[in-house]
């Protein structure tokens, strides 16, 4: 039986129900990267699929609001729905309404973008971003995920590890590139511990050229990394001495906001 015979049949199994699910998470995770859209064939070869399967996915995917699609083109886009279920997401994150407030007061008072990211496997996941007043540098997107070496709320997470699970993340990972150039797991263990003695991380261009962050980690009552916070602007904002004023005020916010966790 052909795959798309397998896929029209009603009395299809549970298997091939969730292949079919597989797939169209596939899909929209192949447009999340692209702003110009994907065309029908484009998509099939992004997900390893024939084209008239991954046209049937595009025109179910955009019948419930999840894809549109440019009749001038006929390039598929990430569909308006999603922006519902991102609002939804983030409304159900407590840590997101009880850090807000600080992070407003933060923006306001260092004038540079702010994050707020979690632990998500071996990196860090961004939840929530507020916009610089001045400059918006856009190094770190909602939603974007980085590996822990690289960024300054990755790698103030990174230094909250157990120094095994960190051992553990340096013996599964192969890929140490920045835009800085390639690190060694020695450079990453120096640099964890420079984090634990100052409190912060600092991360220069190692994500976008003339971009520089700095982060710290926001614990609960017990001591336990629940998530951390990172401010990022040009990196001339980041040489001394505006650099220490910026990560005292970062602390500062990080410790307002482990005030509020129950």
């Amino acid at each position: 039986m052909t795959e798309d015979a397998a896929e029209g049949d009603n009395g299809r199994s549970a298997g091939s129900r969730i292949a079919v699910i597989e797939k169209a998470v596939k899909t929209l995770d192949a447009l999340l990267p692209v702003t110009g859209g994907l065309t029908p064939t484009e998509v099939a070869a992004a997900i390893g699929t024939n084209r008239s399967t991954a046209f049937r996915l595009l025109t179910s995917l955009e019948v419930t609001g999840l894809l549109s699609r440019d009749a001038s083109t006929g390039k598929y886009h990430l569909g308006m729905k999603l922006l519902q279920y991102g609002a939804a997401v983030r409304s159900g994150m407590s840590i997101i309404k009880i850090a807000e407030p600080t992070l407003m007061n933060l923006r306001d008072e260092i004038r540079q973008s702010v994050l707020l990211a979690i632990r998500e496997g071996w990196g860090a996941r961004c939840l929530f971003r507020i916009p610089g007043p001045e400059v918006d540098v856009l190094s770190w997107t909602t939603g974007e995920w980085l590996p822990m070496h690289i960024g300054a709320a990755p790698q103030a997470l990174m230094s909250a590890l157990s120094d095994s699970d960190i051992e553990q993340y340096l013996a599964h990972n192969n890929d140490w590139h920045t835009l800085r150039g390639d690190r060694t797991a020695d450079d990453v263990r120096e640099g964890v511990a420079l984090i634990r003695q100052r409190g912060w991380a600092l991360n220069r261009a190692g994500i976008t050229r003339g971009v520089a962050s700095l982060g710290a980690v926001v614990r609960d009552r017990s001591g336990a990394a629940v998530c951390a916070i990172s401010v990022a602007g040009l990196e001339h904002h980041y040489d001394e001495p505006q650099l220490q004023r910026t990560a005292a005020t970062v602390l500062a916010a990080a410790d307002e906001i482990s005030k509020h966790l129950e």
